[in-house]
């Protein structure tokens, strides 16, 4: 319990950081990770987040998840803010749990542990830390690479991700 209070008041400081700073705050991804894994065991946090989360194209995940309709093996876990997720649009079926509440117990209970979690958010950076912590505590993780830029083009509002991988389906 103590761990995911410190992991929360973690990734509060590090969401304000990476709306900020642009880019994910190498102290505070050491910081979670010796919260989450004292010992020193496993994959250490890079400037992205973990090394060795692995990724999904939209065009795969689109396949698996919507034409093949598999729900049951992915659970997409949109780390986006509320008003975003609806806004701009997201995927059908998606999950929105915000990066600054996932790590509270509440949120952590409703996350699958036989599932393969997809952590997806806007461009990438979002969900890499989500993914990032989630696969150090012990879940099946995958990043949307790009995020939603690479699902939809109309999510790509500023025009920075210069590929674009599908025109996929959006629900508002």
């Amino acid at each position: 319990m103590k761990k995911i209070i410190i992991l929360s008041v973690i990734f509060l400081l590090s969401s304000a950081a990476v709306s900020y700073a642009g880019n994910f705050n190498q102290v505070l991804a050491q910081k979670a990770y010796e919260a989450l894994n004292p010992h020193n065991v496993g994959p250490k946090p890079n400037a992205v987040g973990v090394v060795g989360v692995p990724q999904i194209m939209a065009p795969v995940l689109y396949k698996e998840y919507v034409v093949e309709h598999n729900p049951k093996h992915y659970f997409l876990l949109d780390v986006r803010e509320h008003a975003a997720f609806v806004k701009m649009g997201h995927i059908a079926g998606a999950h929105n749990i915000p990066l600054q509440v996932l790590f509270t117990p509440k949120y952590l209970e409703m996350l699958p542990k036989h599932h393969t979690i997809i952590s997806i958010c806007y461009v990438g950076q979002w969900e890499s830390m989500a993914a990032s912590l989630l696969k150090v505590m012990g879940y099946n993780v995958k990043i949307l690479r790009f995020g939603m830029s690479s699902w939809n083009p109309k999510i790509d509002l500023l025009h920075r991700n210069k590929v674009v991988f599908g025109d996929f389906p959006l629900v508002h």
